[in-house]
């Protein structure tokens, strides 16, 4: 993962606060409700927490994320992610 890309979706983790909030964040773009966001509904999620975010950077996040690599992120999975470091 490049510094920049990996650096900008970890300080991102300052910008939702309780898990609780986080949780409905994750649910609200978990757009058919299945308990897992796609890529693209990963790419909208962070949109809302950072609009200057890339796509390059979602995807990278993304990959980093899909611990069991079945091409979607489900909520452990990205508050595992969330809480690291």
């Amino acid at each position: 993962m490049p510094d920049k890309d990996h650096a900008r979706l970890h300080s991102m983790r300052s910008g939702i606060g309780t898990r609780g909030r986080l949780r409905e964040g994750f649910r609200s773009f978990d757009l058919n409700g299945d308990g897992r966001l796609t890529l693209g509904e990963f790419i909208r999620f962070m949109h809302s927490v950072d609009d200057e975010i890339t796509t390059e950077e979602c995807e990278t996040g993304f990959s980093e994320i899909d611990a069991n690599a079945d091409g979607a992120v489900d909520f452990d999975e990205f508050l595992a992610w969330w809480t690291s470091r």
